[in-house]
């Protein structure tokens, strides 16, 4: 009996782990296998859903601009890594900063995504009338491919920096004020004691963070949704051609395919991402 009590405290989450996430992800992959939309009979196809994906332009578009997006995770590494050790020397305004750099974070991502895309907007916002200071042309940032993509770039990277600035502040707490000092009376200097000493001990935390952003990178939904609602498709992601098949067209069998193939992807993604940060 007492070999149980613990499985009896777990219930409860497994039994929420199997109802709310389980028990979907199972359906998906069966209405994968399905011509099933809203109005009418479903219909086995089995592997059908997924040799069409094979031959729609738009998947492959959404699917390349995913990926692209996770080229802006270095860069929200090196600024939220930079803006972490900004904070952590500077103890007395430290806090304050802080702040400032959380701040995007907390803010809904909707009221975001309407701010930057009246900065964004192509007569009226604030970067092409700064371009036009310079006597440059306006450009299309919201209409336009690629520069869509580089509109949800400045956005991923102004809102996230501050998210992994808290991570990496955790990650640099636990490193020992020990191996600091040390080096610091052998007289290392402070560029020299970061890239020697903190960043190697910052590794695990590097790992998540790259594994992190990378990931929500290819899953973002949010910021395309509400900043380039007018862009063409292909200039969007997959997780906003996922919405479009599933709950605009609603033809739900091939929206799962999409979802079962994202899965997969993320899931192999993932793994290989931690394989390669563990191997440096």
């Amino acid at each position: 009996m007492k070999a149980a009590v613990p499985y009896l405290f777990l219930l409860p989450a497994l039994l929420f782990l199997a109802l709310f996430a389980l028990l979907p992800m199972g359906q998906i992959f069966y209405y994968s296998l399905l011509n099933y939309s809203a109005f009418g009979p479903s219909e086995f196809v089995g592997a059908g859903n997924f040799v069409r994906l094979v031959n729609d332009g738009n998947f492959w578009w959404t699917l390349a601009n995913s990926f692209l997006l996770v080229l802006v995770t270095p860069v929200i590494m090196v600024v939220a890594l930079s803006l972490a050790l900004l904070v952590r020397r500077e103890v007395r305004i430290g806090k304050p900063f802080r702040l400032l750099f959380f701040l995007p974070v907390i803010t809904p991502i909707v009221i975001v995504g309407i701010i930057w895309r009246w900065i964004f907007a192509e007569e009226i916002g604030m970067l092409n009338y700064l371009l036009s200071l310079f006597s440059l042309p306006p450009v299309h940032w919201l209409t336009d491919y690629p520069t869509t993509t580089v509109s949800i770039m400045i956005v991923t990277l102004w809102r996230g920096a501050g998210y992994y600035m808290m991570v990496f502040l955790a990650g640099l707490a636990v490193i020992p004020r020990e191996v600091e000092e040390a080096s610091m009376i052998d007289g290392a200097g402070w560029l020299q004691q970061t890239v020697h000493i903190t960043i190697p001990l910052l590794k695990p935390t590097l790992t998540l963070v790259f594994v992190v952003s990378s990931t929500a990178a290819i899953k973002m939904f949010t910021e395309v949704y509400t900043i380039i609602p007018g862009a063409p498709i292909a200039n969007k992601t997959l997780v906003v051609y996922l919405y479009q098949q599933a709950f605009e067209r609603f033809d739900f069998g091939y929206g799962s395919a999409i979802a079962v193939v994202l899965f997969l992807l993320t899931i192999a993604f993932s793994y290989a991402n931690v394989r390669l940060m563990e191997s440096r």
